[in-house]
């Protein structure tokens, strides 16, 4: 799918989510929701998108999170859809929550978003619950004003069967550490940042921080102002083995995007849109791949839409504070 193509269904997707949600959508909602439909090269499609909501309220009170937070549960909806039968999804997904309650995970929307990322593994599941709460209290050891609930997704997708928190948490400090000293402001971006980077395993990689640097340079270089907003995507640009012709694909995509009505107001998402859409045309685009790498990018792009989901929930909820002050 070419730029143009992507554009005019991405375009198409945002009219139908808004359409079909009204007022009651957050617009950077309904915007990241047509961003995950179109990466994929999909049609926004009210009927299967209904159906995961009718089941989470069939499943679900009235004063449940998934009903309160109409935004976390149309962000849910897009997650499951037409990933199987809807009922049986949306009842691991309230099982897998309650998993995560009783390893002490507080309830809030961010770990309904980290219910999504549990195994199917019935013989696993609890054991990474378990190391997700070490892996997240480890975290917090390192950096306590800046671990939070939003934290808790990364937390979940970075464990496995085996406890390497200690570890993971320390080489996540390191990356931070260089990353600071490399004039990247401290903060929750960055914090998220140092967490993609452990990505694909618990050993430093010393070409990492440079790495990082060197696609930051490059997007500057391209017009594109990096933000703190931005830092978890250099993350995710890094761990795809991204390359400068790549850097100048995407850089491409972000030109044409800014130049979009409805975008006017959300600069600084369309970057999060940009990349979205490469790294799944790196999923798809190679049938030849071997089974080993197609999974790992298909758990970079759940981690890709994990991050999006926490960002874009928390900038909803920020506003609502500021509007209501």
């Amino acid at each position: 799918m070419n730029n143009n193509e992507f554009i005019e269904l991405f375009e198409k997707n945002y009219e139908k989510v808004k359409s079909h949600l009204g007022w009651s959508v957050d617009k950077r909602v309904a915007v990241m929701i047509a961003s995950s439909y179109s990466s994929k090269g999909k049609s926004f499609n009210e009927q299967t998108f209904n159906e995961v909501i009718q089941a989470i309220k069939q499943q679900t009170k009235w004063y449940h999170t998934l009903r309160v937070s109409g935004n976390l549960q149309y962000c849910i909806a897009m997650m499951l859809d037409g990933k199987g039968d809807t009922n049986s999804l949306v009842n691991e997904l309230l099982v897998n929550e309650e998993l995560l309650k009783s390893v002490k995970f507080t309830r809030t929307q961010y770990s309904y978003i980290a219910a999504l990322f549990l195994p199917n593994d019935e013989a696993n599941k609890k054991t990474i619950a378990e190391n997700a709460q070490k892996l997240y209290k480890t975290i917090r050891k390192h950096h306590p004003f800046l671990t939070s609930y939003e934290d808790v997704p990364f937390a979940v997708l970075l464990s496995s069967e085996v406890d390497d928190s200690e570890k993971r948490a320390a080489i996540m400090n390191r990356y931070y550490k260089e990353l600071r000293e490399n004039n990247f402001y401290m903060g929750n971006e960055l914090q998220w940042l140092s967490q993609i980077l452990t990505f694909y395993g618990t050993e430093y990689v010393e070409q990492l921080v440079p790495y990082v640097i060197e696609i930051r340079k490059q997007l500057n270089d391209n017009g594109i102002k990096i933000k703190h907003i931005h830092y978890p995507i250099l993350g995710f640009l890094a761990i795809a083995g991204t390359n400068t012709a790549q850097i100048n694909e995407i850089s491409n995509l972000f030109k044409e995007l800014s130049k979009l009505k409805l975008l006017r107001w959300y600069k600084d998402i369309i970057l999060s849109i940009a990349v979205q859409k490469y790294l799944c045309d790196l999923v798809n685009v190679n049938e030849s791949l071997e089974m080993s790498i197609v999974t790992s990018f298909e758990m970079l792009l759940q981690a890709e839409q994990a991050m999006m989901i926490s960002v874009t929930m928390a900038a909803v909820v920020a506003s609502s504070s500021s509007s209501s002050s």
